[in-house]
Protein backbone atom coordinates (compact mmCIF):
# COMPACT_ATOMS: atom_id res chain seq x y z
CA UNK A 1 0.00 0.00 0.00
CA UNK A 2 1.16 3.46 -0.84
CA UNK A 3 0.61 6.29 1.44
CA UNK A 4 0.78 9.57 -0.74
CA UNK A 5 1.20 12.40 1.96
CA UNK A 6 0.26 12.30 5.54
CA UNK A 7 0.11 15.53 7.77
CA UNK A 8 2.18 13.61 10.30
CA UNK A 9 5.63 14.74 12.00
CA UNK A 10 8.58 11.75 11.24
CA UNK A 11 8.99 11.01 15.04
CA UNK A 12 5.07 10.18 15.36
CA UNK A 13 5.61 7.54 12.68
CA UNK A 14 6.26 4.63 14.45
CA UNK A 15 4.32 5.39 17.49
CA UNK A 16 1.30 6.07 15.85
CA UNK A 17 1.06 3.96 12.88
CA UNK A 18 -2.15 2.89 13.07
CA UNK A 19 -3.49 6.68 13.41
CA UNK A 20 -1.67 7.61 10.10
CA UNK A 21 -3.81 5.33 7.95
CA UNK A 22 -6.59 7.34 8.95
CA UNK A 23 -4.80 10.75 8.58
CA UNK A 24 -3.72 10.13 4.72
CA UNK A 25 -5.10 12.28 2.40
CA UNK A 26 -4.69 9.53 -0.58
CA UNK A 27 -4.44 5.53 -0.60
CA UNK A 28 -3.31 4.08 -3.32
CA UNK A 29 -5.39 1.24 -4.47
CA UNK A 30 -2.61 -1.37 -4.86
CA UNK A 31 -3.64 -4.66 -4.11
CA UNK A 32 -0.63 -5.99 -2.59
CA UNK A 33 -1.73 -6.43 1.02
CA UNK A 34 -4.85 -6.52 2.90
CA UNK A 35 -6.46 -3.94 4.46
CA UNK A 36 -6.83 -4.15 7.98
CA UNK A 37 -10.28 -2.68 9.33
CA UNK A 38 -10.66 -4.28 12.72
CA UNK A 39 -10.53 -1.05 14.36
CA UNK A 40 -13.53 0.16 12.89
CA UNK A 41 -15.84 -2.29 14.48
CA UNK A 42 -18.48 0.70 15.43
CA UNK A 43 -20.00 3.45 13.46
CA UNK A 44 -19.76 6.89 14.60
CA UNK A 45 -23.42 8.97 14.54
CA UNK A 46 -21.51 10.34 11.78
CA UNK A 47 -21.44 7.31 9.54
CA UNK A 48 -24.67 6.09 10.29
CA UNK A 49 -25.95 9.54 9.15
CA UNK A 50 -23.49 9.33 6.13
CA UNK A 51 -24.30 5.53 5.09
CA UNK A 52 -27.88 5.51 5.49
CA UNK A 53 -27.63 8.05 2.57
CA UNK A 54 -24.82 6.32 0.22
CA UNK A 55 -25.35 3.95 -2.80
CA UNK A 56 -23.39 1.21 -3.03
CA UNK A 57 -20.42 2.67 -5.05
CA UNK A 58 -20.07 5.70 -2.32
CA UNK A 59 -20.72 3.09 0.49
CA UNK A 60 -17.09 1.14 -1.17
CA UNK A 61 -15.16 4.28 -2.18
CA UNK A 62 -15.85 6.28 1.76
CA UNK A 63 -14.47 3.16 3.12
CA UNK A 64 -11.33 3.43 0.82
CA UNK A 65 -12.00 0.36 -1.28
CA UNK A 66 -11.65 -0.05 -5.07
CA UNK A 67 -14.73 -0.14 -6.91
CA UNK A 68 -15.81 -0.84 -10.65
CA UNK A 69 -19.37 -0.73 -12.30
CA UNK A 70 -20.48 -2.64 -15.01
CA UNK A 71 -23.43 -3.56 -17.18
CA UNK A 72 -25.13 -6.29 -18.72
CA UNK A 73 -27.78 -6.32 -21.39
CA UNK A 74 -30.24 -9.84 -21.22
CA UNK A 75 -31.65 -11.10 -23.97
CA UNK A 76 -34.87 -9.45 -23.45
CA UNK A 77 -33.43 -6.52 -22.78
CA UNK A 78 -32.85 -5.67 -19.23
CA UNK A 79 -29.88 -3.23 -18.30
CA UNK A 80 -28.22 -5.18 -15.17
CA UNK A 81 -25.74 -3.00 -13.10
CA UNK A 82 -23.01 -5.05 -11.55
CA UNK A 83 -20.46 -3.28 -8.89
CA UNK A 84 -17.34 -4.93 -8.63
CA UNK A 85 -14.66 -5.00 -5.96
CA UNK A 86 -11.48 -5.55 -8.12
CA UNK A 87 -8.56 -7.82 -7.29
CA UNK A 88 -7.35 -8.87 -10.94
CA UNK A 89 -5.88 -12.22 -11.31
CA UNK A 90 -7.70 -13.34 -7.88
CA UNK A 91 -10.50 -15.78 -8.12
CA UNK A 92 -13.92 -14.18 -8.70
CA UNK A 93 -16.78 -14.12 -6.53
CA UNK A 94 -20.44 -13.30 -7.38
CA UNK A 95 -22.34 -12.09 -4.81
CA UNK A 96 -26.36 -12.28 -5.46
CA UNK A 97 -29.01 -10.47 -2.76
CA UNK A 98 -32.06 -11.51 -1.82
CA UNK A 99 -35.87 -10.05 -2.47
CA UNK A 100 -36.49 -6.33 -2.95
CA UNK A 101 -32.34 -6.19 -1.66
CA UNK A 102 -29.68 -4.62 -3.86
CA UNK A 103 -25.58 -4.76 -3.92
CA UNK A 104 -26.24 -2.65 -1.06
CA UNK A 105 -26.84 -5.51 1.39
CA UNK A 106 -23.45 -6.68 0.88
CA UNK A 107 -21.72 -3.36 2.41
CA UNK A 108 -24.04 -1.45 4.84
CA UNK A 109 -22.51 -3.18 7.72
CA UNK A 110 -19.35 -2.07 6.94
CA UNK A 111 -15.82 -3.26 6.22
CA UNK A 112 -16.45 -5.72 9.69
CA UNK A 113 -19.83 -7.58 8.89
CA UNK A 114 -20.03 -6.52 5.26
CA UNK A 115 -19.48 -9.82 3.34
CA UNK A 116 -18.18 -8.32 0.08
CA UNK A 117 -15.39 -6.47 2.36
CA UNK A 118 -14.29 -9.33 4.13
CA UNK A 119 -13.66 -11.47 0.77
CA UNK A 120 -11.91 -8.89 -0.69
CA UNK A 121 -9.82 -8.76 2.31
CA UNK A 122 -9.29 -12.49 1.83
CA UNK A 123 -7.83 -11.73 -1.36
CA UNK A 124 -11.03 -12.12 -3.80
CA UNK A 125 -12.19 -10.54 -6.90
CA UNK A 126 -15.87 -9.37 -5.91
CA UNK A 127 -18.54 -9.34 -8.01
CA UNK A 128 -22.19 -8.20 -6.66
CA UNK A 129 -25.39 -8.33 -9.31
CA UNK A 130 -28.31 -6.28 -9.11
CA UNK A 131 -31.15 -8.21 -10.31
CA UNK A 132 -33.66 -6.97 -12.16
CA UNK A 133 -36.21 -4.03 -11.24
CA UNK A 134 -34.40 -3.00 -8.42
CA UNK A 135 -32.99 0.67 -8.22
CA UNK A 136 -29.82 0.07 -10.12
CA UNK A 137 -31.05 -2.02 -12.35
CA UNK A 138 -34.21 -0.33 -13.58
CA UNK A 139 -33.54 0.54 -17.35
CA UNK A 140 -34.66 -1.16 -20.50
CA UNK A 141 -34.14 -1.13 -23.76
CA UNK A 142 -37.38 -0.78 -24.76
CA UNK A 143 -37.84 2.98 -24.78
CA UNK A 144 -41.41 3.54 -23.12
CA UNK A 145 -41.77 0.41 -22.19
CA UNK A 146 -44.77 0.31 -18.94
CA UNK A 147 -45.16 -0.97 -15.68
CA UNK A 148 -46.60 -3.87 -16.87
CA UNK A 149 -44.19 -5.13 -19.11
CA UNK A 150 -41.14 -3.98 -17.22
CA UNK A 151 -42.66 -5.94 -14.48
CA UNK A 152 -43.63 -8.99 -16.03
CA UNK A 153 -41.20 -11.28 -14.25
CA UNK A 154 -40.90 -13.48 -10.76
CA UNK A 155 -37.00 -15.11 -9.59
CA UNK A 156 -37.79 -17.24 -13.11
CA UNK A 157 -36.36 -15.06 -15.26
CA UNK A 158 -34.07 -14.29 -12.68
CA UNK A 159 -32.79 -17.72 -13.02
CA UNK A 160 -33.04 -18.52 -16.08
CA UNK A 161 -31.64 -14.53 -17.98
CA UNK A 162 -30.09 -12.19 -15.08
CA UNK A 163 -27.94 -15.00 -13.55
CA UNK A 164 -26.72 -16.51 -16.87
CA UNK A 165 -25.80 -12.98 -18.26
CA UNK A 166 -24.03 -12.03 -15.06
CA UNK A 167 -21.61 -15.67 -14.88
CA UNK A 168 -20.86 -15.19 -18.84
CA UNK A 169 -19.89 -11.25 -18.09
CA UNK A 170 -17.60 -12.14 -15.13
CA UNK A 171 -15.86 -15.25 -16.67
CA UNK A 172 -15.73 -12.89 -19.81
CA UNK A 173 -13.77 -10.14 -18.02
CA UNK A 174 -11.63 -12.01 -15.86
CA UNK A 175 -10.75 -14.80 -17.96
CA UNK A 176 -11.56 -17.62 -15.67
CA UNK A 177 -13.77 -20.81 -16.32
CA UNK A 178 -15.31 -20.64 -13.23
CA UNK A 179 -16.82 -18.55 -10.36
CA UNK A 180 -17.66 -19.35 -6.55
CA UNK A 181 -21.21 -17.87 -6.02
CA UNK A 182 -22.98 -17.06 -2.59
CA UNK A 183 -26.48 -15.96 -2.62
CA UNK A 184 -28.99 -14.75 -0.16
CA UNK A 185 -32.77 -15.72 -0.24
CA UNK A 186 -33.88 -15.19 -3.83
CA UNK A 187 -29.95 -15.00 -5.19
CA UNK A 188 -30.54 -18.77 -3.81
CA UNK A 189 -33.78 -19.42 -5.42
CA UNK A 190 -32.77 -18.18 -8.80
CA UNK A 191 -29.81 -20.17 -8.74
CA UNK A 192 -31.56 -23.13 -8.38
CA UNK A 193 -33.55 -22.51 -10.99
CA UNK A 194 -30.45 -21.52 -13.73
CA UNK A 195 -29.52 -25.06 -12.51
CA UNK A 196 -32.84 -26.90 -13.55
CA UNK A 197 -32.94 -24.82 -16.75
CA UNK A 198 -29.60 -24.45 -18.17
CA UNK A 199 -27.63 -27.30 -16.30
CA UNK A 200 -24.81 -26.14 -18.62
CA UNK A 201 -23.99 -23.20 -16.15
CA UNK A 202 -23.43 -25.55 -13.26
CA UNK A 203 -20.22 -26.26 -14.19
CA UNK A 204 -19.65 -23.44 -14.89
CA UNK A 205 -19.64 -22.92 -10.54
CA UNK A 206 -17.13 -24.24 -8.27
CA UNK A 207 -19.38 -24.00 -5.24
CA UNK A 208 -22.39 -22.47 -4.39
CA UNK A 209 -23.21 -21.44 -1.16
CA UNK A 210 -26.84 -20.34 0.02
CA UNK A 211 -27.86 -18.23 2.65
CA UNK A 212 -31.18 -18.30 3.79
CA UNK A 213 -32.14 -20.87 1.26
CA UNK A 214 -35.66 -20.30 -0.48
CA UNK A 215 -36.81 -23.11 -2.74
CA UNK A 216 -39.69 -24.82 -0.78
CA UNK A 217 -42.12 -23.08 1.20
CA UNK A 218 -44.60 -25.50 2.13
CA UNK A 219 -43.99 -24.57 6.40
CA UNK A 220 -43.13 -20.93 5.77
CA UNK A 221 -44.49 -18.80 9.01
CA UNK A 222 -44.23 -15.40 6.98
CA UNK A 223 -48.06 -14.28 7.78
CA UNK A 224 -47.78 -11.81 4.36
CA UNK A 225 -47.19 -15.15 2.29
CA UNK A 226 -50.09 -17.21 3.91
CA UNK A 227 -52.34 -14.50 3.27
CA UNK A 228 -51.05 -14.13 -0.18
CA UNK A 229 -51.36 -17.88 -1.27
CA UNK A 230 -55.67 -17.75 -1.16
CA UNK A 231 -54.82 -15.76 -4.30
CA UNK A 232 -53.05 -18.17 -6.82
CA UNK A 233 -53.68 -17.20 -9.85
CA UNK A 234 -55.25 -13.91 -8.53
CA UNK A 235 -52.66 -11.37 -9.46
CA UNK A 236 -54.87 -8.65 -10.55
CA UNK A 237 -55.93 -8.31 -6.81
CA UNK A 238 -52.89 -8.43 -5.52
CA UNK A 239 -51.75 -5.31 -7.56
CA UNK A 240 -53.87 -3.43 -5.51
CA UNK A 241 -52.83 -4.49 -1.78
CA UNK A 242 -49.35 -4.46 -2.80
CA UNK A 243 -49.46 -0.88 -4.41
CA UNK A 244 -49.28 -1.95 -8.30
CA UNK A 245 -47.13 -4.19 -10.59
CA UNK A 246 -43.73 -3.17 -8.42
CA UNK A 247 -43.74 -3.48 -4.64
CA UNK A 248 -44.86 -0.34 -3.00
CA UNK A 249 -43.29 1.09 0.48
CA UNK A 250 -46.55 2.02 1.15
CA UNK A 251 -48.62 -1.42 0.83
CA UNK A 252 -51.45 -1.70 2.88
CA UNK A 253 -50.33 -5.50 4.06
CA UNK A 254 -47.77 -3.31 6.22
CA UNK A 255 -50.39 -1.92 8.56
CA UNK A 256 -52.07 -5.52 8.53
CA UNK A 257 -49.28 -7.34 9.68
CA UNK A 258 -46.63 -5.22 11.06
CA UNK A 259 -47.49 -6.34 14.69
CA UNK A 260 -46.25 -9.64 13.96
CA UNK A 261 -42.68 -8.42 14.07
CA UNK A 262 -43.29 -5.64 16.39
CA UNK A 263 -44.11 -5.72 20.14
CA UNK A 264 -45.84 -2.84 21.40
CA UNK A 265 -42.24 -1.10 22.52
CA UNK A 266 -40.97 -0.99 19.43
CA UNK A 267 -43.96 -0.35 17.39
CA UNK A 268 -42.47 3.21 16.63
CA UNK A 269 -39.59 1.99 14.97
CA UNK A 270 -39.22 2.33 11.24
CA UNK A 271 -38.40 -0.83 11.08
CA UNK A 272 -42.38 -2.06 11.68
CA UNK A 273 -43.22 0.09 8.82
CA UNK A 274 -40.67 -1.50 6.26
CA UNK A 275 -42.43 -4.29 4.01
CA UNK A 276 -39.48 -6.50 3.67
CA UNK A 277 -39.40 -7.17 7.41
CA UNK A 278 -42.89 -7.71 7.33
CA UNK A 279 -42.85 -10.04 4.75
CA UNK A 280 -39.65 -11.86 6.17
CA UNK A 281 -39.80 -11.56 9.96
CA UNK A 282 -37.07 -9.89 12.44
CA UNK A 283 -34.84 -10.51 15.14
CA UNK A 284 -34.63 -7.57 17.36
CA UNK A 285 -32.44 -9.77 19.97
CA UNK A 286 -29.46 -9.99 16.87
CA UNK A 287 -30.09 -6.19 15.71
CA UNK A 288 -27.81 -2.86 16.65
CA UNK A 289 -30.94 -0.37 17.16
CA UNK A 290 -28.23 2.58 16.38
CA UNK A 291 -27.73 1.26 12.86
CA UNK A 292 -31.48 1.63 12.16
CA UNK A 293 -30.90 4.78 9.61
CA UNK A 294 -28.59 2.45 7.30
CA UNK A 295 -30.56 -0.42 7.09
CA UNK A 296 -33.78 1.84 6.01
CA UNK A 297 -31.57 3.29 4.35
CA UNK A 298 -31.04 0.62 2.07
CA UNK A 299 -34.53 -1.77 1.86
CA UNK A 300 -37.41 -1.92 -0.33
CA UNK A 301 -34.66 -1.50 -3.35
CA UNK A 302 -37.23 -2.75 -5.87
CA UNK A 303 -38.96 -5.83 -6.56
CA UNK A 304 -42.43 -7.06 -8.79
CA UNK A 305 -45.69 -8.29 -7.31
CA UNK A 306 -45.34 -11.39 -9.38
CA UNK A 307 -41.89 -12.28 -7.81
CA UNK A 308 -43.41 -11.99 -4.06
CA UNK A 309 -46.30 -14.06 -5.38
CA UNK A 310 -44.18 -16.72 -6.83
CA UNK A 311 -43.07 -17.72 -3.01
CA UNK A 312 -46.59 -17.06 -1.69
CA UNK A 313 -48.03 -19.54 -4.51
CA UNK A 314 -45.49 -22.16 -2.80
CA UNK A 315 -46.48 -22.57 0.35
CA UNK A 316 -48.26 -25.49 1.40
CA UNK A 317 -46.80 -27.02 -1.80
CA UNK A 318 -44.14 -29.52 -1.53
CA UNK A 319 -43.27 -28.36 -5.00
CA UNK A 320 -40.57 -26.03 -6.20
CA UNK A 321 -41.77 -24.95 -9.96
CA UNK A 322 -42.62 -22.52 -12.23
CA UNK A 323 -45.09 -19.53 -11.74
CA UNK A 324 -48.57 -20.46 -11.64
CA UNK A 325 -50.63 -18.40 -14.38
CA UNK A 326 -53.97 -20.46 -13.44
CA UNK A 327 -55.17 -23.44 -15.66
CA UNK A 328 -56.15 -22.01 -18.80
CA UNK A 329 -52.44 -19.57 -19.31
CA UNK A 330 -50.56 -22.95 -17.84
CA UNK A 331 -51.97 -24.92 -20.59
CA UNK A 332 -50.87 -22.10 -23.20
CA UNK A 333 -47.55 -21.83 -21.25
CA UNK A 334 -46.83 -25.10 -20.44
CA UNK A 335 -48.40 -27.25 -22.20
CA UNK A 336 -50.13 -28.75 -19.11
CA UNK A 337 -52.65 -27.27 -16.43
CA UNK A 338 -50.44 -27.34 -13.52
CA UNK A 339 -46.82 -25.71 -13.90
CA UNK A 340 -43.43 -27.80 -14.58
CA UNK A 341 -41.28 -28.53 -11.49
CA UNK A 342 -37.75 -27.80 -11.40
CA UNK A 343 -35.37 -30.34 -11.36
CA UNK A 344 -33.02 -30.10 -8.84
CA UNK A 345 -30.82 -33.12 -9.91
CA UNK A 346 -29.07 -30.74 -12.58
CA UNK A 347 -27.54 -28.85 -9.89
CA UNK A 348 -24.21 -30.62 -10.12
CA UNK A 349 -21.54 -27.93 -8.34
CA UNK A 350 -20.98 -28.40 -4.91
CA UNK A 351 -23.80 -26.82 -2.23
CA UNK A 352 -23.44 -25.49 0.66
CA UNK A 353 -26.83 -24.21 2.94
CA UNK A 354 -26.56 -22.22 5.59
CA UNK A 355 -29.93 -21.78 7.30
CA UNK A 356 -30.95 -19.90 10.68
CA UNK A 357 -33.63 -22.01 13.15
CA UNK A 358 -36.35 -18.63 12.96
CA UNK A 359 -36.17 -17.93 9.36
CA UNK A 360 -39.73 -17.69 8.33
CA UNK A 361 -38.94 -18.43 4.67
CA UNK A 362 -36.49 -20.93 4.90
CA UNK A 363 -38.06 -23.55 7.40
CA UNK A 364 -36.06 -26.35 8.75
CA UNK A 365 -38.02 -28.87 7.06
CA UNK A 366 -38.04 -27.05 3.80
CA UNK A 367 -34.53 -27.05 4.04
CA UNK A 368 -33.77 -30.28 4.32
CA UNK A 369 -36.55 -31.23 1.22
CA UNK A 370 -34.02 -29.63 -0.63
CA UNK A 371 -31.13 -31.08 0.58
CA UNK A 372 -32.40 -33.99 -0.34
CA UNK A 373 -32.85 -33.23 -3.74
CA UNK A 374 -29.30 -32.21 -4.26
CA UNK A 375 -26.83 -34.44 -5.71
CA UNK A 376 -24.20 -32.53 -4.32
CA UNK A 377 -24.41 -31.06 -1.24
CA UNK A 378 -21.45 -31.44 0.72
CA UNK A 379 -22.89 -29.51 4.12
CA UNK A 380 -26.31 -28.55 5.58
CA UNK A 381 -25.44 -26.24 8.25
CA UNK A 382 -28.00 -24.80 11.18
CA UNK A 383 -26.50 -21.19 12.42
CA UNK A 384 -25.61 -22.27 16.17
CA UNK A 385 -28.03 -19.09 17.67
CA UNK A 386 -31.72 -20.53 17.74
CA UNK A 387 -33.27 -17.51 17.45
CA UNK A 388 -31.29 -16.64 13.60
CA UNK A 389 -33.75 -14.82 11.63
CA UNK A 390 -33.57 -14.29 7.40
CA UNK A 391 -32.39 -11.14 7.26
CA UNK A 392 -29.85 -11.59 10.40
CA UNK A 393 -27.60 -13.20 7.30
CA UNK A 394 -26.78 -9.52 6.00
CA UNK A 395 -27.48 -7.42 9.57
CA UNK A 396 -27.24 -9.25 12.44
CA UNK A 397 -24.23 -7.48 14.68
CA UNK A 398 -23.05 -11.18 15.23
CA UNK A 399 -23.32 -12.17 11.27
CA UNK A 400 -19.60 -12.74 10.93
CA UNK A 401 -18.80 -14.94 14.05
CA UNK A 402 -21.98 -16.79 13.40
CA UNK A 403 -21.49 -17.15 9.86
CA UNK A 404 -19.07 -15.50 7.48
CA UNK A 405 -16.09 -17.53 9.37
CA UNK A 406 -17.52 -20.49 8.02
CA UNK A 407 -18.28 -18.75 4.59
CA UNK A 408 -14.76 -17.27 4.29
CA UNK A 409 -13.18 -21.16 4.97
CA UNK A 410 -15.47 -22.65 2.64
CA UNK A 411 -14.35 -20.25 -0.38
CA UNK A 412 -10.60 -20.61 0.75
CA UNK A 413 -11.11 -24.43 0.48
CA UNK A 414 -12.73 -24.80 -2.37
Amino acid sequence: MRIAYCNVLPALLILQVTFILVKCTDISANLNINLDFSLQKFFTQADIEIDAKLKTVELIKKYKYPVETHFVITKDGYKLCMHRMPRPGAQPVLLVHGLMSSSASWVIMGPTNGLAYILFQKGYDVWMLNTRGNIYSKEHTKRGISDKDFYDFSFHEIGTIDLPSAIDLVLEKTKFQQIQYIGHSQGSTAFFVMCSEHPEYSVKVKIMQALSPTTFMEKTRSAVLKFMSFFKGALSTLLVKLGGYIISATSELIQKFRHHICPATELTSQICGTFDFVLCGFNWNTFNRTLTPIVIGHVSQGASTMQVHHYAQLHKELHFRRYDHGPTKNLIRYKSLTPPSYNLSQTQCKVVLHHGGNDWLASGSDVINLQKRLPNCIESRKVELESFTHFDFIISKDVTSLVYNRVIDLVVTN
